[in-house]
């Protein structure tokens, strides 16, 4: 709606969309439902065409049976007369007659099949025979169950009828019996199933007789577990309901089922049809709809391009140049001025309010070379922002110094060092700038960061843990670039507190900086003078606010100058929740040295060494630690140079390091401590001295 295409689409478009939709369904809906009632129909005319055939066959078979029940009581016939006669009714019957037969009260059998009987066969134990002497009084004629055929095992019915004497004396019972199989083969010739169907025949018990599936055969109808089969077979064990139909989903698909009892048999058809089978033609023709509404809408929104191009080109040029300046991206050059009308007369107005905001970007982007874009924002958006001045504001210092630089600068020549460092400053910035850090000043490689000012965050504390593991985590990744250049390996420490403190601009008018003042700034810098290389300690301050957040490694207490108590210090090596880091476990432990190398110990102060040094023994070393034994006890944190025996000054071999912790053996200390200086000439030395 904000622009003129979205007008267009949105009055003539969607409208045609909206129409030819509703359109489209109605048609879906209304060939769905005819297409379905006229599956029913068919269904329905199936089945009762199925079980009308049975029934009829079965009317006429109890015809023919009643006829021949009353010959053989008129006639007396021998056993060869009544096979002859069997063969010639079979053939007459035809179809899915199996056998024509007669039982006699002594146990003789004559039949017009010739397939073997087992040898224990005896008719009057058949179902047929029982059936016909457990018919009431009056009653002459029955039909079985389905049953195994005693000679082929294949499902059965047998109609039978009685056989009197004048006397009413029971002379035998007559049979034919019907192949269930046949007859369900030949009624399928004469009326094929629905395309994809399925044609299945059940006892009154829901007993499956015939099915594409044979495994299915023999069991109930419903022991899928699928709610349509379990419906079913509870249908057709109810004997009064003759047929019934449903509709519904089967195996995640839609699927008609539909049942017909037939008459006078304890047997029921039962259809079964995927409902896409029959909706195939519907899924035609809509997705020919589909198309053709596509092409069309297609083709309406290519003339609506066209047309909107000619008439709103020169404002779209104006909104493309107007979300560029709000997107902060790079100005565009000048617009031309196509026209002396309204739009032309915009256009002149919006080239000059471009080149002031160009103007002004200018000055935003050379001020954040020296602080960052959140200050420059804040001071010139506010509109006292320039007044000098601050407020006291909790925030979250983070000091980080770089170990053994000093020493490091001395070796190299002074384009390496502003390599190192400029690589090194440019990727933290990178990472204080992601986590939103302000960063406050360069002290020589030192970085001091705040969090909290001038935005104001909730979570400053766990975001400066946060930067501070990404800045270590990053230090791989420089010391990999530097070991490719030849440079040494760097190593920092990072210190954090949490406190109030003055935020504001502190300076004059002639110059000035957005910075911070106060007591926790120096606490920060002696946290992080207390730490080793690679290690984030923090103060208890922040600490209690990321504490269900943070992986610590240890707890230290230190005592600082000017501050009575000791102040525990949390090692973290890990931070959970959104930011999920974690340092890894970097300890090197020094190797024993064949021999000890005597050296001298200095102790450091500030960037000077004392007067004169200790005599030591190296006892173990490693590129990161080394174990020092020496008389006397040195102080843990204590920056110390260790010097190795040389020809000449030129010649002098010594590294860097800071105690790390002091045991005591015997009258000496054995010192372990970090490496925070080393060259490749001490690691040549120590070899070459075993």
């Amino acid at each position: 709606m904000k622009t003129l295409t979205g007008k267009f689409i949105v009055f003539i478009i969607l409208p045609v969309v909206f129409i030819l939709s509703v359109l489209s369904l109605s048609s879906y809906l209304l060939v769905h439902k005819l297409l379905i009632d006229q599956m029913k129909i068919s269904g329905q005319n199936f089945l009762r065409a199925s079980a009308e055939q049975v029934s009829t066959r079965i009317v006429q078979i109890q015809s023919t049976l009643e006829l021949m029940a009353i010959t053989e009581s008129v006639e007396g016939k021998n056993d060869s007369e009544r096979h002859r006669f069997f063969v010639k009714i079979k053939d007459q019957l035809g179809g899915a007659t199996a056998s024509v037969f007669m039982g006699f009260p002594d146990g003789k059998f004559v039949r017009a099949k010739t397939t073997p009987l087992p040898q224990d066969y005896d008719p009057r134990t058949r179902p047929w025979y029982l059936g016909a002497l457990g018919l009431p009084t009056g009653v002459m004629a029955g039909v079985t169950e389905p049953y195994p055929d005693a000679g082929t095992g294949r499902p059965t019915i047998t109609l039978y009828q009685k056989v009197v004497d004048p006397a009413g004396g029971l002379m035998g019972v007559l049979g034919v019996d019907l192949d269930i199989e046949s007859a369900s083969r030949n009624l399928m010739d004469n009326l094929p199933v629905l395309e994809n169907g399925q044609n299945i025949l059940v006892d009154a018990n829901a007993m499956v007789l015939l099915h594409p599936d044979k495994d299915r055969i023999g069991s109930d109808i419903g022991i899928t577990g699928e709610e349509l089969d379990a419906q079913l077979s509870e249908d057709i064990k109810h004997s009064e309901i003759q047929y019934k139909q449903y509709l519904g989903n089967y195996s995640n698909e839609k699927w008609y089922l539909g049942f017909h009892r037939v008459q006078n048999a304890s047997i029921c058809f039962v259809l079964s049809v995927p409902a896409k089978t029959i909706l195939k033609p519907l899924h035609k023709l809509t997705l020919q709809m589909a198309v053709l509404c596509i092409s069309l809408i297609m083709g309406l929104s290519l003339l609506l391009i066209v047309v909107t191009r000619r008439i709103s080109r020169p404002i779209m040029d104006l909104t493309n140049s107007a979300v560029q300046v709000t997107e902060e991206g790079p100005y565009r050059d000048a617009l031309e001025i196509k026209s002396r009308d309204e739009i032309g007369q915009l256009t002149a107005a919006f080239n000059e309010m471009m080149e002031g905001l160009r103007q002004r970007d200018f000055i935003r982007d050379t001020f954040g070379r020296y602080v960052t874009k959140e200050v420059v924002k804040e001071l010139l958006d506010t509109s006292d922002g320039l007044k000098l001045g601050g407020e006291i504001r909790e925030v979250t210092i983070m000091l980080s110094d770089l170990r053994g630089f000093t020493p490091l600068c001395e070796r190299l020549n002074p384009d390496q060092v502003i390599e190192v460092l400029n690589g090194y400053l440019s990727r933290m910035s990178k990472i204080i700038g992601q986590y939103q850090g302000t960063i406050n000043e360069f002290i020589g490689d030192a970085i001091l960061t705040f969090f909290g000012a001038p935005v104001k965050y909730g979570d400053s504390p766990a975001r400066s843990v946060a930067c501070a593991l990404a800045m270590q985590l990053a230090m791989e990744e420089i010391n990999r670039q530097n070991s490719e250049k030849g440079l040494p390996a760097l190593f920092m420490g990072i210190g954090i507190n949490t406190g109030e403190v003055i935020v504001g601009n502190i300076g004059s008018k002639e110059r000035a900086k957005y910075g911070v003042v106060g007591h926790n700034i120096n606490l920060a810098s002696r946290v992080e003078g207390a730490t080793l290389g690679g290690q984030v300690l923090i103060t208890p301050s922040t600490y209690e606010q990321v504490k269900d957040l943070v992986v610590v490694r240890g707890v230290r207490p230190v005592r600082f100058k000017g501050i009575e108590e000791d102040i525990d210090l949390y090692d973290v090596v890990g931070i959970k929740g959104p930011y999920n880091l974690v340092l890894p476990d970097r300890v090197d432990h020094p190797e024993p040295l064949e021999k000890p190398i005597p050296v001298i110990l200095h102790k450091m102060h500030g960037k000077k060494t004392e007067s004169s040094g200790l005599s030591a023994e190296l006892t173990h070393f490693s590129t990161q630690w080394a174990t020092v034994i020496v008389a006397e006890e040195i102080a843990p944190l204590q920056e110390v140079r260790i010097d190795f025996a040389g020809d000449g000054d030129e010649d002098k071999i010594y590294l860097y390091a800071k105690v790390a912790n002091a045991t005591r053996q015997d009258d000496r200390h054995s010192h372990s401590t970090q490496i925070t200086y080393l060259t490749p000439m001490v690691t040549k030395f120590v070899d070459g001295f075993s």
